[in-house]
């Protein structure tokens, strides 16, 4: 379950770099890699402290396709210090940090997550819960 978890969260931050640069058509079936791995009943708490429900987080992804658009604008995301915090059964509790370089502005958060193991999925889990907090400065991969 750690491993599934570990590169769900890695495969799914790499769409959102291919989604947000325009480098995946805007269709719905490449839409699909986000759409189909995050639960219906699933909620997201910026680092703002604003709580989304899975249909308005799913409708600011797909409204950010090609929002950074090479050469002029980038658009990186790397993962760092992924730790499994708890297993249990069906579900797994991680944590991560997820930097963002949009344009050489770098900022970091905080993310836990919470998955449910799910049959039929990219990695077999889906994201259930996500609490992100900023990280004070910046940093490189």
């Amino acid at each position: 379950m750690e491993t599934l978890c570990r590169t769900e969260i890695i495969e799914l931050h790499h769409f959102f770099v291919e989604w947000m640069t325009g480098a995946l058509p805007r269709t719905a079936e490449a839409f699909a890699r986000a759409a189909d791995v995050l639960a219906d009943d699933m909620t997201m708490i910026n680092p703002e402290g604003e709580v989304m429900a899975c249909a308005a987080l799913l409708g600011a992804i797909e409204t950010a396709h090609g929002a950074f658009t090479p050469p002029e604008q980038t658009f990186r995301i790397w993962i760092k210090n992924y730790d499994c915090r708890f297993v249990s059964g069906d579900l797994c509790l991680a944590t991560y940090e997820e930097w963002q370089d949009r344009t050489g502005e770098v900022k970091g958060r905080l993310s836990t997550v919470l998955f449910r193991r799910r049959d039929g999925l990219p990695n077999g889990v889906e994201w259930l819960h996500v609490h992100e907090t900023w990280l004070p400065g910046g940093s490189s991969p």
